[in-house]
């Protein structure tokens, strides 16, 4: 019941991500077409903690997503959302960003890091991809779950697990130096971190 997949593989690379407080790096193939008519993004791999969307992102849709906009006009991530399908991972426009960024299309702007902006030669770019031969490619099915995501719960379950001294009478004090007071929540306590 599979059908023969329609992309080609131009190429894959690693990109650094781009958020001012994010760490590791995102692998990522850039695909084609069989017809050669459109050039495309994909995450394959995130070294650090994080959701991400197996889906193809055309090079159109990354255009159409940043057409409201000034040549040298910076912009957030948010602003490639368009670019995914609705319902997708809430990393993806992030991470897209990166990739961009990576293949010389995005630069941080002058106003901030936060902050991209247009650089390189688009259309360029993507003829350049089209005029690759590339290799058959097989989409990847599901979302992936990193190694660090997926050991989260089982730290969160350690942390809710210690066992806290309750001083009776004493309302508001913190029972140990660097935990919250029973009363806090379960979020605040998650934002603590003894490594930090």
């Amino acid at each position: 019941m599979s059908n023969p997949t329609p992309y080609l593989r131009i190429r894959t690379g690693t990109a650094p991500k781009a958020g001012l407080n994010s760490t590791g790096t995102l692998s990522y193939a850039i695909l084609k077409d069989a017809d050669s008519a459109e050039a495309y993004f994909l995450v394959t791999g995130n070294s650090s903690a994080g959701y991400y969307s197996r889906v193809t992102v055309p090079f159109a849709r990354i255009e159409a997503a940043l057409a409201h906009l000034t040549e040298d006009q910076a912009f957030p991530a948010k602003t490639l959302k368009p670019a995914f399908p609705s319902g997708k991972s809430a990393n993806d426009p992030g991470f897209l960003l990166a990739l961009l960024r990576h293949e010389g299309l995005l630069s941080p702007a002058p106003e901030g890091a936060h902050l991209s902006v247009r650089t390189g030669d688009w259309a360029a770019w993507k003829a350049a991809v089209l005029a690759e031969a590339g290799e058959p490619f097989e989409l990847p099915t599901k979302q992936i779950k990193t190694p660090m995501t997926a050991a989260e719960p089982t730290s969160a379950s350690i942390t809710a697990a210690l066992p806290v001294t309750v001083h009776k009478g004493k309302k508001g004090r913190k029972d140990r130096a660097g935990h919250a007071h029973p009363t806090a929540t379960a979020a605040e306590d998650e934002h603590h971190d003894p490594a930090a």
